[in-house]
């Protein structure tokens, strides 16, 4: 999810019974190594089906688009030889592939393996929960909605080395699609493996700076080595990144002051003490990731629109932020994360707002009430097994259940994978969640919410909404009639609540003095590959 979500540890230790026990340093026999901690794992890395924060950014290192991400987050040629203008009114792109590019089994990558992927990611059977972004390519509608032959769509390889993407309209922000989006897959071995192709270490090929080392889906531990193939390779500088999964922050800030690991997320809490002692190593940026409910359309309960307002109202977000979390986190003022999108100067979400209101909550409450017939209400709320959530998923308990006596929140918490294949089989009454996109355009968040959207965990359905989301796809041009209808569309479910925004999360990273280049971008992730 893209969609998208958090975790962390050390590489150069066992973690035995909770205790952490030192191991051997490797560094020479594995060249330059990097040791991360990281708040979350790898649910996949078939890049058709990867929807998810540690999926995505797994993506980054191991896999490269026809475009990629320069170290500071700007658009720059990856297996295309360069960025090209489009022709035809912005809605062609005829780009030509780098005959060096290769796999990290050592074949060659063609167009063949770009256009198989979008074809295998659009196919409804495939039921990829990513397909939507390639919703602007031609003929997308009449393949995903209506089962059409999947050569309607508009793409195509013209020669072995040669893609020409035709859109059905002119997308503004379509080169991030293609350079954090639009992954080749490696035809044979997907022909080889089947739906075990990316779940593995042993069933992943890569064509990025890395190849996945000793990880599979349950994996906690995994290593990037560099892929001796990839055509830049001389310009990696690490041989060797180490990664633990660490979903306990204080044990990953522990790790980083005792120097088994070069780089840890955190959040929390801990950052009011790491302040004080590794103020200078902590790196802070806006992230565009927003965190919120999902409702599941079809219960009777969680469907209830007056019972969502109570809810809503119930939040104190700003205490959220500053309390719960106290990592740099913000309120979120609507689906669409602050500090993306500009309208005559002010940001889109200027004057949006999800207020803190008790009475207001309860006042909704009685209205749900009558309308379910009944005077106390249990829900259960999923929420993932970290330590951020886990904290969320305190304060939305004693929240709602202080300003709502008569509603009583269980908790459920689970590990990343299991909620997220909760969310997809429609299996849950309400959970926590949050995404992050990887193109600068608010379409993506608000995606969520469509009732046609690939990402619409909710199944929730407004007209109103609807429609002006519509609207917005036939604004071609990233400009400001654009985007007030994307802020209008953010303006409804902040009021109907497809979704419940809660905040807007915050980059958080312990970073050693001794690594250069590794930046954390508002769009995409840190790009290990930049790195010294």
């Amino acid at each position: 999810m893209n969609n998208k979500i958090i975790i962390g540890l050390v590489a150069t230790g066992v973690i035995i019974g909770g205790i952490v026990v030192a191991t051997k340093s490797q560094q020479s026999t594995d060249g330059k190594v990097l040791r991360i901690a990281t708040q979350n794992n790898i649910s996949t890395l078939d890049p058709n089906y990867a929807d998810e924060i540690g999926a995505n950014w797994a993506e980054v290192q191991t896999l490269e688009g026809l475009y990629t991400t320069g170290k500071n987050g700007e658009i720059v040629a990856g297996v295309a030889q360069k960025v090209v203008k489009p022709t035809e009114n912005n809605t062609i792109y005829t780009l030509h592939l780098r005959k060096n590019a290769k796999w990290s089994d050592g074949t060659r990558v063609t167009a063949q393996d770009f256009v198989s992927s979008v074809k295998r990611q659009v196919d409804p059977k495939t039921k990829s929960t990513r397909a939507n972004h390639f919703k602007d390519i031609a003929g997308y509608d009449a393949v995903y909605n209506h089962h059409a032959n999947l050569d309607q769509l508009g793409i195509q390889a013209v020669d072995q080395y040669t893609v020409k993407i035709q859109l059905s309209h002119p997308v503004p922000y379509f080169d991030f699609i293609l350079a954090n989006q639009l992954y080749p897959i490696n035809r044979a071995k997907v022909k080889e493996y089947g739906k075990k192709y990316g779940q593995t270490a042993a069933t992943t090929v890569s064509n990025g700076a890395y190849t996945i080392k000793k990880w599979n889906q349950a994996s906690t531990t995994w290593e990037f080595a560099k892929n001796k193939y990839y055509s830049d390779s001389k310009d990696v500088h690490y041989d060797t990144i180490k990664a633990t999964q660490v979903t306990d922050t204080t044990l990953a800030a522990k790790q980083f002051q005792t120097k088994k690991v070069d780089e840890a997320t955190v959040s929390g809490s801990v950052l009011s003490n790491l302040k004080k002692t590794n103020a200078d190593d902590i790196k802070a940026t806006a992230a565009g990731r927003v965190a919120f409910i999902v409702w599941n359309a079809n219960d009777k309960v969680a469907s209830n629109s007056n019972l969502k307002k109570a809810v809503s109202l119930a939040i104190n977000r700003q205490t959220l932020a500053d309390e719960a979390l106290g990592d740099g986190s913000k309120p979120a003022k609507s689906i669409i994360p602050s500090g993306e999108i500009k309208i005559a100067g002010k940001d889109l979400n200027d004057g949006l707002s999800l207020p803190y209101n008790k009475i207001q909550a309860q006042q909704y409450l009685k209205k749900a009430q009558l309308e379910l017939g009944q005077k106390k209400i249990d829900m259960t709320l999923n929420t993932a097994d970290t330590d951020a959530y886990k904290a969320v998923g305190v304060f939305l308990k004693q929240s709602i259940e202080s300003a709502l006596p008569d509603v009583t929140i269980n908790l459920n918490r689970l590990p990343l994978n299991a909620e997220i294949s909760a969310f997809n089989n429609h299996n849950f009454q309400a959970g926590t969640l949050s995404w992050s996109t990887d193109y600068d355009d608010p379409i993506d968040f608000l995606d969520i919410a469509y009732s046609k959207g690939a990402i619409n965990f909710t199944k929730w359905k407004n007209d109103a909404y609807d429609k002006v989301y519509e609207q917005i796809n036939s604004q071609n041009t990233a400009n400001d009639a654009r985007y007030q209808l994307e802020r209008e569309a953010a303006k409804i479910n902040n009021e109907e609540n497809g979704v419940t925004p809660l905040y807007q999360t915050s980059n958080v990273h312990l970073q050693s003095k001794t690594v250069k280049n590794l930046n954390y971008p508002l769009v995409g992730y840190q790009n290990y590959k930049y790195a010294k």
